[in-house]
């Protein structure tokens, strides 16, 4: 698998932005996404042995690599538009102080957005099923 995909919880009302925020804000259509309870994200994260409740974080999948938390959300900026480049600064924040306000937004997810928008049709071959 040599793709660049982002698995998200696709229940959760904030995860569903930040996807359409994505589609919005990317340089180019090089991501694909999957929802974390579908049958082509438990196979493909199968092989990997995740030690955490994978509703409660982002995933992103690059080169090979699985990334978590705040260092998926950090490696999905440079595939957005120019402007907000300057956010790549926080990789210079330890990742333990990085995920703590991750953790802290990922419990109170669901109580802030509770709605979500399903993907334009121009989109939906980019996300996995």
């Amino acid at each position: 698998m040599n793709k660049n995909i982002i698995f998200y919880d696709g229940e959760c009302g904030l995860c569903n932005r930040s996807v359409q925020f994505i589609l919005k804000y990317e340089r180019n259509q090089k991501l694909q996404f999957a929802a974390l309870k579908s049958s082509f994200s438990k196979t493909a994260l199968s092989d990997f042995n995740l030690k955490f409740n994978l509703e409660d974080s982002i995933l992103f999948f690059q080169n090979g690599k699985l990334f978590s938390k705040s260092k998926a959300v950090l490696r999905i900026i440079p595939f957005l538009k120019w402007y907000f480049y300057p956010l790549l600064i926080c990789w210079l924040i330890p990742n333990f102080i990085r995920d703590l306000f991750y953790d802290l937004i990922a419990r109170n997810r669901k109580k802030v957005i509770s709605f979500c928008e399903l993907p334009e049709s121009k989109h939906s071959k980019r996300f996995l099923n």
